[in-house]
């Protein structure tokens, strides 16, 4: 094991490391998300009660359905998808009681069902379909929603659905399962006129759900963990040391959860005041566009001090790390990861998006903070376990112990002799020093030089990236 590691590059090694913890804490972190999911009511019966909860924006698969087959949007708008060629059928009865369905596609209300699919051939296996109304148009009322099973094109005949409804700034999402013949009557809902908002009262707007954004500062925090625990245990791995220490592994604990409910709810909340405010203010079909915008920045804001966080806590871990460097690096790699993970969103489902998007951000903070240790070496001391097995650790003010103490930052087998504090090296004002307690002599080192401790060999070098 500790051959293979000492063949890999530091920088792919950690990135490595922390892509795994990253993908263990949202093996973990993933239940924790159904809790703030949408509520599902049984097929056939309407929504009474217990309405789903609210978000801003439709599913990203649903979002690309539409915008494949190019569906309008407005006050209200209404969409049905499923993952089969058979014809659902999306049904709503509008406040003046006229309904909209495949066969009478317009209403007097100016509502209208846009997107119909998997009627005729070429069948569709991710179908969608669309009712609307305009900007302003949407008559104040009851609306009713239905869905029908009319016909089978697939070999399944029980049918998953889900039905988003967008009205009043929100969006509402409902799931059921159909069978050939039924109809389910899906949800009721109210549309009333509000007046302009009211300014002066916008500061008194209520903050968001509490419930919600702990989850989505645990689910980070488990990401933290995960990373963190991870790296640490590899950078101790190749010194030698036990994995986890009582005080690494309570560090790496505490750390990463306080980094990841910080930034988790730090993004969410500010996301979601600035959402709260712009619905308020913005035209619905304005906000339609700017929303998406602040959930990504959002979530790029949130990742990006989750990585500083971690960079600048790894510092604490890995000798004479610049701990605003390594912040900085972690700032950079968690930017990087955030887009990815957006990228990923767009491109995969939710649950596979967010897996692929957090293997990505662990990857790129390990991999940063690893080429800052790097970049930042200005002397270093490089242990020569056996033929191409070897340990280098930055040298600078923080001195760096060898020895059998559990403490010591490169271990030195206890059975072999060596007693707790073998060596003490620093480097400070260009000058490399070692305090060699087997010989009780201290000596000044330079590049280049070799001395054998034991039957290890310990090489120093400066000046060198």
């Amino acid at each position: 094991m500790r051959k293979l590691v000492h063949l890999i590059p530091k920088p792919v090694l950690f990135g490595l490391l922390g892509a795994l913890g990253c993908v263990l804490g949202w093996a973990a972190g993933e239940p924790l998300l159904k809790v703030i999911k949408p509520s599902i009511p049984r097929a056939g019966e309407e929504a009474k009660g217990q309405p789903a909860a609210p978000v801003l924006v439709f599913s990203n698969e649903l979002q690309k359905r539409l915008q494949r087959e190019e569906a309008k949007t407005g006050d209200v708008q209404i969409s049905l998808m499923w993952d089969n060629s058979n014809d659902l059928d999306l049904h709503c009865v509008d406040p003046s009681g006229e309904r909209i369905f495949y066969g009478h596609k317009r209403s007097l209300t100016a509502g209208e069902l846009d997107v119909d699919m998997n009627a005729r051939p070429p069948y569709s296996s991710q179908p969608v379909e669309n009712i609307y109304w305009p900007t302003n148009g949407a008559p104040e009322g009851r609306f009713q929603v239905f869905v029908h099973h009319y016909s089978l094109h697939s070999p399944v005949d029980e049918t998953p659905y889900t039905i988003a409804i967008k009205q009043g700034g929100k969006v509402q999402e409902i799931r059921g399962r159909i069978r050939h013949g039924q109809t389910n009557v899906v949800q009721a809902f109210e549309v009333k006129k509000e007046s302009p908002p009211d300014l002066a009262k916008l500061s008194q707007r209520l903050p968001p759900s509490i419930k919600t954004t702990l989850i989505i500062g645990l689910w980070t925090a488990l990401l933290a963990v995960g990373m963190s625990a991870l790296i640490v245990a590899g950078q101790n791995l190749l010194l030698r040391r036990a994995l986890f220490s009582l005080k690494e592994a309570t560090l790496v604990l505490g750390g990463g959860l306080l980094a990841g409910l910080i930034s988790g709810a730090v993004s969410q909340h500010l996301f979601a005041l600035g959402a709260n405010s712009l619905a308020s203010q913005l035209a619905e079909a304005e906000a339609e566009r700017v929303l998406p915008l602040i959930i990504k920045a959002g979530q790029i804001v949130g990742w990006s001090l989750l990585g500083a966080l971690l960079g600048f806590g790894m510092a604490f871990f890995i000798p004479n790390l610049p701990k605003f460097r390594a912040g900085f690096a972690g700032l950079l790699g968690g930017s990087l990861g955030a887009v990815a993970f957006l990228f990923a969103l767009a491109k995969s489902g939710e649950v596979s998006g967010r897996l692929v998007g957090a293997a990505i951000l662990g990857l790129t903070i390990g991999l940063v903070v690893a080429l800052v240790e790097k970049l930042a070496r200005e002397a270093a001391l490089i242990v020569h376990w056996h033929e191409n097995e070897r340990t280098v650790i930055n040298l600078g003010a923080e001195p760096v112990i060898l020895g059998s103490s559990p403490e010591a930052h490169l271990y030195l087998p206890k059975h072999k002799g060596f007693p707790p504090i073998t060596a003490i090296v620093t480097f400070r004002e260009g000058r490399v020093q070692m305090e060699n307690k087997l010989s009780n002599s201290t000596h000044t080192l330079a590049g280049g030089n070799k001395l054998q401790i034991g039957d290890l060999w310990i090489e120093i070098q400066t000046d060198a990236k």
